[in-house]
């Protein structure tokens, strides 16, 4: 007869996503808060938006938050470099747009690089804390603070560049690339410059270890509950694995357990992309295996340029960020040397909540059965620890 004990030990050998991960367990980035669900909302789609930005931009009003992401030295260091590479060029004597600026680190950045003249707009309550932390630099002469959204706030002037960090999970989550788009067709001056000026996000064939250690866990747990209460629970076995793979699941995978070269999902030249090419991004794909492994996730990460050719990436063979990867779990399949994954993967805006995403996966392994997985990226993204 299995013990109590000895089902306690079951449960360990199933742990959490974070136990697993090398990620920092902070914080992490969302696309709302507060409890405000679509199902609250009754009053048209215009309500409906504006209650759901509201609920946006209150989560970064979470200071918590910014610390998160300003301690992700990756980020942070790579804008403050892009910054201080192209001064002459791009910064000194300039004027700047900061959009979505938190904190205003970006801002005081650029007027470190000596630009003329910073607005740095935010629609949360963080645009507060920004203000008195640039007076507190000695930037309130250089700096003026917006709060509002980037949509609406008028500038007494056009600027020279763009600062954002827009991207969030999967670069796409979080829908924040529309409103810097706003700002650059109506403030960005012709021959401007924005940072950063070009994103690519990348998918590629994975095995992400984890997956299989908490199938293995969960599975085992409600298998042996028959031993411990003579009750046969297994029914519950398949549908708890089944529900861990019907989540995005937002955590790094190592190197050796991307199994294929990845293939851009979508390339997007910051200058010339309108939000309307963002409602719905398809990618057909073509990736081969490298070795004998067993498929069980897609697996994505971005990467962005600045002028002057820095680049931020988040790929598996860097340094981790805050963003960590995106992973999509699949059915386990063996993999051969070049084996061919084929299918084509479809990434939209979600028609009820514009800051979440639709993704829909198609594939086939080696010519075998089409298969369709499809998974919503909502705020269920970040809550990996079931």
């Amino acid at each position: 007869m299995v013990t109590m004990s000895e089902v306690k030990a079951v449960i360990a050998a199933a742990p959490s996503v974070g136990a697993e991960a090398t990620q920092p367990q902070t914080k992490k980035r969302r696309a709302s808060e507060n409890g405000i669900t679509v199902a609250d909302i009754k009053n048209g789609a215009d309500e409906k938006a504006r209650v759901i930005d509201e609920s946006y931009f209150a989560s970064y009003s979470d200071i918590e938050l910014h610390r998160t992401m300003i301690e992700d030295s990756v980020r942070t260091n790579a804008y403050q470099q892009a910054i201080f590479q192209n001064t002459e060029e791009d910064i000194r004597g300039k004027v700047v747009a900061d959009v979505g600026c938190g904190t205003g680190i970006l801002s005081m950045f650029c007027a470190q690089a000596g630009a003329k003249k910073v607005y740095a707009i935010d629609a949360s309550k963080i645009a507060v804390h920004a203000k008195q932390l640039i007076e507190a630099n000695g930037f309130k002469d250089v700096i003026t603070v917006l709060q509002g959204k980037a949509e609406e706030v008028e500038l007494p002037e056009k600027v020279d560049m763009i600062v954002s960090e827009w991207m969030g999970y999967m670069m796409l989550y979080e829908t924040m690339l529309p409103s810097v788009l706003y700002v650059r067709d109506k403030w960005l001056k012709p021959g401007g410059k924005m940072y950063p000026e070009r994103a690519v996000l990348y998918m590629a064939l994975g095995e992400a270890q984890w997956i299989t250690k908490y199938e293995e866990g969960t599975y085992d747990f409600w298998i042996s509950l028959n031993h411990v209460y003579n009750l046969d629970m297994s029914l519950l076995a398949d549908h708890a694995v089944a529900r861990y793979k019907d989540v995005v699941h937002v955590h790094m995978v190592a190197q050796e357990d991307v199994l294929s070269l990845p293939t851009p999902v979508c390339d997007l030249n910051l200058m010339t992309v309108t939000a309307e090419d963002l409602r719905s991004i398809s990618r057909s794909f073509t990736l081969s295996s490298m070795g004998s492994r067993r498929l069980n996730s897609m697996v994505l990460w971005f990467d962005v340029w600045f002028p002057g050719g820095f680049k931020l990436s988040t790929s598996p063979d860097n340094e981790d960020t805050h963003w960590q990867n995106t992973v999509l779990p699949l059915a386990t399949a063996p993999l051969q040397q070049d084996t061919q994954v084929k299918g084509e993967l479809s990434i939209t805006q979600d028609l009820t909540n514009h800051r979440f995403l639709n993704v829909d996966l198609t594939y086939s392994v080696d010519k075998g059965e089409e298969i369709t997985r499809c998974f919503k990226m909502d705020d269920n993204c970040n809550d990996n620890d079931f």
